[in-house]
């Protein structure tokens, strides 16, 4: 018997603590090695990457974050623990419910792990895997970051013979991590997703892009909120009549000159 529930995750990642930086384990041979580099150097980079994605990927919790910066950083598997939201069952397995027939619902956890095909990954790798996941979560293509990574997720809960039940979460196994491991390039990825390209992501862009279209299919979905704070036109001021121009004054008609009289011929000289 399947059911819908409520649930939310909590992403968290397997072996993480003192062997951060150590010897990686073995990978498949086609898995890229994580370069060595000094303590001091990947301490920082971390930090820079705790610092860029703590707030929006992970509600402010900087442990969070470094663990699964950490994580992909190794390419450890992942752990996703899901808090459901179900209805309680009786012993004999048939839903709970109170004296007025409603419902009787329980919080459980569920953890899944969930292999990384990945393998590890340089710093600039794990900086695109987070900027693709948070503009995917600012776009509302996903809700979370574990889905972003590994795809939607499903929970089912099915009713075993001797009358308990079992919750499982499942993800599409299509997110960030899994186009990566069928080895496709991150500009690849970026526009699989619905980007113009990596730039537009790492540039924050898209999620910019995306509350701008937000905001705009409100405004037309609501004409009065597109009304909202426009100033109205200032009306012209209508511009004085200019006056008139003054005719000009005919000049005055000079008078003929009278001709000139003939001048008599001189007499010949002797």
């Amino acid at each position: 018997m399947a059911a819908k529930h409520n649930y939310k995750h909590n992403l968290m990642f397997a072996a993480l603590a003192a062997a951060l930086f150590a010897a990686a384990p073995a990978f498949a041979q086609d898995a890229p090695e994580t370069p060595e580099e000094p303590a001091n150097d990947a301490n920082a980079t971390s930090d820079r990457l705790v610092d860029a994605y703590a707030d929006t990927l992970f509600g402010g919790d900087e442990a969070a974050a470094a663990g699964t910066i950490a994580a992909l950083r190794t390419g450890s598997d992942i752990t996703v623990t899901t808090e459901v939201e179900r209805q309680a069952t009786n012993e004999d397995g048939t839903p709970a419910v109170d004296a007025d027939g409603n419902p009787v619902m329980e919080t459980i956890t569920v953890e899944t792990v969930v292999p990384n095909g990945v393998g590890p990954m340089g710093w600039g790798e794990v900086d695109h895997s987070l900027a693709m996941a948070q503009a995917l979560i600012g776009n509302g293509t996903y809700a979370s970051l574990d889905e972003a990574l590994l795809g939607a997720s499903t929970v089912e809960t099915v009713t075993n013979e001797d009358g308990t039940t079992t919750t499982t979460v499942a993800f599409s196994g299509d997110g960030i991590l899994a186009m990566r491991a069928d080895g496709m390039g991150w500009g690849q990825i970026a526009r699989e997703l619905g980007f113009k390209s990596l730039g537009e992501v790492k540039s924050g862009r898209a999620f910019a892009d995306a509350s701008a279209r937000g905001k705009s299919a409100e405004h037309r979905a609501d004409p009065a909120v597109a009304r909202v704070d426009k100033v109205d036109r200032v009306a012209k001021v209508a511009r004085p009549d200019r006056p008139e121009r003054i005719a000009k004054i005919d000049r005055p008609v000079r008078p003929e000159r009278p001709e000139r009289p003939v001048k008599p011929e001189r007499p010949g000289r002797p």
